[in-house]
């Protein structure tokens, strides 16, 4: 889902588009209007059975539904995209009309499906009827947080003669919409007719998990996977922005045209043969709370093809197709949470006015998001190394990006130890900062009077004195126990931050093990808990739910299973962990701790194995620099691999001395220089695009002017890792050259000490 506000051109030109032509490439000139041709689906159309659980069922295991009965509607990927196409175009006598090509089955559901699909508006006169099998059933079931998993029996959708004429199909018609719950040879006749006829062809790779067939590729027009597809389509990782442009890019080098990647809550990203990339936010959900995703990917899709059978430009395309998919997951069930084109501009123009509302209120904020915003268009540098380092600062003026973690470098190039060309250091960093929220209950004798009380609001508030902080990471249940989401909000709001992530913090009655727990009970109650904090998350605008369990360890030989339990039990827990769409799940690792000497997992080796055995593109690993100094690592080397396996989802800095196996927290670089300094250009070769959290424990120190230190040391060896890199210190690497690394940084503070 995408907002037109918030529209970019990431590379390449700018593209505007008044009418769509038939190869569906841009165009500024109108020749013939659009607005009368009609919208054709051809695909499958379902009866869905919806079954609302708890959680989804782990291997072998029987549960109970949530609720006694189930609820029965029109569903299937094409009847979806029918429906909403219908509903989305314009109401005129001239407006386009979608059109329907599917296959009922011999059963009593034929009919209601018909009836059903009519009374939307869809036009049902190319469907077919197989006497000898029954209408194709969708077994969706529906988790609290409105996550929808399926299982789709084909029944008639699968008895489609091959060899079919398509090419009488294309008359009048503006755009093709397919999707993958038919047989494949449908879907190459219908585009080879389309392609023919000079129809655009938008083909929705959700339905199966099957390969795009390569002489399929060049008759599209749009290719339009899901994050998740497009991971299994290419093979690649798909984290960050850069490695989804990567993974689509692969696919248009494979003969696709454009295509339009869709990331739920991350918003939509389009990659054009033409190298051109243009990215949207999501909108937002209207109330506030997804209920159901089962259609929302379909809504999206015909809400873009609907844009483009008007003629609108493709910002305003991709602007009316996220408005569908976010009114669509505020409601229950498939066809009826499609929405009307009333509802989508409705969303439009509440997204709008939300976004002018904030410019208003934080004028210096938009200036500087305006200002990154050209920066990552190729557009220049903005100016983001202003704002004074102030120590217990109270200002109503609003935070602007010179203290919200963007850092700058002098150099702006860089090369590897091959020889090779590297992309440039970036003039800002995109980071932002957050702190550790238990520090700020430290030394309240240097709070002073009106710096917040000694509890949870409070610790924001006094938080939000810290120059250069922007989010807020909280632990759950720990930080939410006795407040509201309200409460919680209005003190991150007057405080000027966000909340950037949820960590999970399991009591006591856990010491036996979280995930790991020998009672079944128990760790059932894990998941629940986990469950619980993904929900928290999700309604505080957190995008991630970091994982960590100081009990999921052992303290005594021969006391866990070491060969398979304890790491098997946590591998097929974390799974049945049902996150809201666009939540991330990451996992902290700790090699010891007080709770348990020996953690399961206790090496960032073996976490990059977990994370494979989960499996899950939204699972990846959360790196803390104390616990890797711990594991006796380097902690460059370990976001290497990490960022290798595309797994990097967070980065907690710290530094230790690591005596006696202890963890220190402290400041960040204070302990190790020069391993922090690799460890932050390790992150500049890496694009890692998530946010810096300072995980460290003054005990003595002012916690305000601690956390201030760690964002000016931070962008200190930014800027000094850039300037080491445009010297060409990566070329050293090649050859082991250890005293060519040392004489570079001499040179370095030489560099320094004689501008001075």
């Amino acid at each position: 889902m995408c907002s037109a506000a918030a529209a970019k051109q990431v590379t390449g030109s700018s593209v505007a588009r008044t009418t769509t032509s038939r190869d569906g490439n841009a165009s500024s000139n109108s020749s013939s209007s659009s607005s009368a041709a009609s919208i054709l689906v051809v695909g499958s159309v379902n009866v869905d059975i919806i079954v609302q659980v708890h959680r989804l069922p782990g291997p072998g295991e029987t549960t109970s539904a949530a609720s006694p009965s189930a609820a029965v509607a029109v569903g299937g990927k094409g009847a979806n995209q029918a429906v909403a196409a219908a509903r989305l175009a314009r109401a005129s006598p001239g407006g386009p009309r979608a059109r329907f090509v599917c296959k009922f089955g011999n059963d009593s559901y034929a009919a209601m499906l018909q009836q059903e699909l009519s009374a939307a508006g869809v036009d049902v006169s190319g469907c077919g009827k197989v006497p000898g099998l029954p209408s194709g059933h969708g077994l969706v079931m529906l988790e609290p947080d409105g996550t929808a998993s399926s299982v789709v029996l084909g029944g008639a959708n699968t008895a489609w003669r091959e060899g079919e004429p398509m090419s009488h199909l294309m008359g009048g018609v503006g755009v093709v919409l397919l999707q993958r719950e038919i047989p494949e040879h449908v879907n190459m006749a219908v585009a080879a007719a389309a392609a023919a006829a000079g129809v655009p062809v938008i083909q929705d790779v959700g339905g199966e998990d099957r390969p795009i067939p390569a002489a399929l590729l060049p008759l599209l027009s749009y290719l339009v996977p899901n994050e998740p597809e497009l991971q299994r389509l290419t093979g690649m990782a798909t984290a960050t922005e850069q490695q989804v442009i990567a993974a689509a890019s692969s696919l248009v080098k494979k003969g696709a045209r454009n295509v339009l990647v869709t990331l739920a809550e991350r918003g939509s990203l389009l990659v054009s043969s033409d190298g051109s990339v243009a990215t949207q936010e999501a909108l937002p959900v209207p109330g506030g709370v997804v209920v159901d995703a089962t259609a929302a990917g379909d809504a999206f899709r015909a809400g873009f093809a609907v844009g483009l059978v008007e003629g609108l430009p493709l910002q305003a395309c991709l602007q009316l197709a996220a408005a569908a998919g976010a009114v669509s997951v505020s409601r229950m069930g498939a066809v009826p949470s499609l929405p009307t084109r009333a509802e989508a501009e409705a969303s439009i123009a509440l997204a709008g006015s939300k976004q002018q509302q904030q410019q208003q209120q934080h004028p210096a904020e938009s200036t500087q998001a305006v200002e990154y915003a050209r920066f990552k268009d190729g557009q220049g540098s903005p100016d983001m190394t202003g704002a004074a380092e102030e120590q217990d600062r109270r200002t109503s003026e609003p935070r602007n990006s010179a203290v919200d973690g963007r850092c700058s470098v002098g150099s702006g190039s860089s090369s590897n130890g091959g020889g090779n060309s590297r992309p440039a250091v970036p003039a800002t960093c995109p980071y932002k900062f957050a702190s550790r929220l238990n520090s700020m209950q430290v030394r309240r004798d240097l709070a002073g009077p009106g710096h917040g009380s000694d509890d949870v609001l409070g610790w924001i508030e006094r938080q939000g004195r810290v120059q250069g902080l922007s989010l807020v990471d909280l632990n759950y249940p720990q930080h939410q126990e006795g407040l509201t989401r309200e409460q919680i909000l209005q003190a991150l709001s007057a405080a000027r931050l966000q909340a950037g992530a949820v960590c999970m913090r399991f009591p006591a009655e856990f010491r036996l093990g979280a995930f790991t727990n020998p009672e079944p009970g128990l760790r059932q109650r894990a998941v629940e808990l986990a469950v619980a904090g993904c929900a928290w998350a999700a309604r505080l605008g957190a995008p991630e739910l970091i994982v960590w369990s100081p009990y999921d360890g052992y303290d005594y030989n021969f006391q866990a299973q070491l060969a398979q339990g304890p790491r098997q039990l946590l591998w097929r827990c974390l799974p049945a962990v049902p996150t809201p769409p666009g939540m991330r799940v990451s996992l902290e690792f700790k090699p010891t701790d007080a709770s348990s000497r020996f953690a399961i997992v206790p090496n960032t080796g073996a976490a990059l194995l977990l994370a494979q055995q989960v499996d899950r593109p939204n699972f990846g690993l959360t790196l803390d620099v104390g616990h890797l100094l711990m594991a006796g690592e380097n902690p460059a080397q370990s976001v290497a691999m990490v960022v290798a396996a595309g797994k990097l989802f967070g980065m907690q800095l710290n530094d230790a001395h690591v005596r006696l196996g202890a963890e220190d927290g402290l400041a960040f670089s204070a302990a190790n220089p020069l391993a922090a300094l690799e460890l932050v250009r390790w992150m500049q070769r890496s694009n890692y695009s998530g946010h810096v959290y300072f995980d460290t424990f003054p005990l003595n120190e002012n916690p305000v002017r601690e956390a201030e230190y760690n964002v000016r040391r931070f962008k200190a060896l930014w800027a000094k890792a850039g300037r080491l890199a445009a010297a060409g210190i990566d070329a050293f690497a090649a050859t082991h050259d250890a005293m060519g690394v040392m004489e570079a940084l001499e040179a370095d503070v030489n560099s320094l000490s004689s501008r001075h």
